[in-house]
């Protein structure tokens, strides 16, 4: 039997629903779980700023982690910043431009990107509440967390295996991030590593740790605690990779499972979960 005491949660086909909306009842679920000493942290690609827009009413009561672990706030407090290289960043975008890609510099109070790109503003504005256009991405001279390609085409992993994977996988931590983005941070950073991090500072093992996720950007994440659920709908190939299987976020599968864990006062056994096997 272990005690749960601190859970992460993908937003993006994973706890938002199909419409990307938050589940009804999930305010209330949290602070049900923060009466019981489970933390609950809101595990995302998307910027701290826009992580604070949505779960404004939750404030006190939500950790945030952003663009994909490179930024970790919590009560208005920054538990933790891991911020690029400009060096790097620039030799990034030229790469990106080269090959014609959509790129997203991802900087602490706003995202950044080329002009020619604005056709794609309402998508951008989905996951970025502030979007500056410029002619070009070194113009830039804000403090930067992450650099993201957007794939309109739905193409990410394509573009992942024929260039941002073999060029630069060995230089950044890079990883798909659904059908449509290919996410590229300093090495070391991901979801995971952050759950890590939160563990460490808050005293809490992987044995008490629940995550929730649907794709590569995940992955880390759903090993890293020893309770990692993959919604059904998620990326089928890793299914091999974590423990167990969540209901699909249409379903609000981790809604599904964090009631269990609350029904249970946060213990809960491995044999009180599907197996992704």
């Amino acid at each position: 039997m272990d005690i749960i005491r601190l859970i992460a949660s993908d937003l993006d086909a994973t706890l938002l629903d199909g419409q990307s909306q938050l589940p009804p009842d999930f305010a209330e679920t949290v602070r049900a779980l923060a009466e019981r000493g489970i933390r609950f942290a809101a595990a995302s690609g998307r910027p701290i700023y826009t992580l604070e827009e949505m779960f404004a009413p939750l404030r006190d009561d939500i950790i945030l982690v952003g663009d994909n672990g490179g930024a970790i706030c919590w009560k208005g407090e920054s538990l933790y910043l891991s911020e690029m290289d400009a060096a790097d960043w620039h030799t990034l975008a030229g790469q990106a431009r080269s090959a014609g890609h959509a790129a997203v510099l991802c900087g602490l109070e706003t995202a950044y990107v080329e002009e020619q790109f604005r056709p794609y503003d309402r998508v951008f504005k989905r996951f970025y509440t502030k979007v500056e256009y410029v002619p070009h991405l070194e113009d830039v001279t804000a403090r930067v967390d992450k650099f993201t390609i957007y794939f309109p085409e739905g193409d990410a992993q394509k573009g992942y295996d024929a260039l941002y994977g073999p060029v630069w996988g060995g230089r950044f931590s890079v990883a798909v991030a659904g059908a449509d983005w290919v996410d590229i941070m300093n090495p070391g950073i991901h979801k995971g590593a952050a759950l890590l991090r939160l563990g460490e500072r808050l005293g809490v093992p992987p044995e008490s740790m629940m995550a929730f996720g649907d794709t590569f950007n995940d992955a880390e994440m759903l090993k890293a605690a020893k309770y990692g659920f993959l919604v059904e709908n998620g990326s089928p190939a890793l299914r091999e990779e974590v423990p167990f299987l969540a209901p699909p976020n249409t379903s609000s599968g981790v809604m599904q499972v964090l009631r269990r864990v609350l029904a249970q006062n946060g213990r809960v056994c491995e044999s009180d979960f599907r197996s992704a096997k």
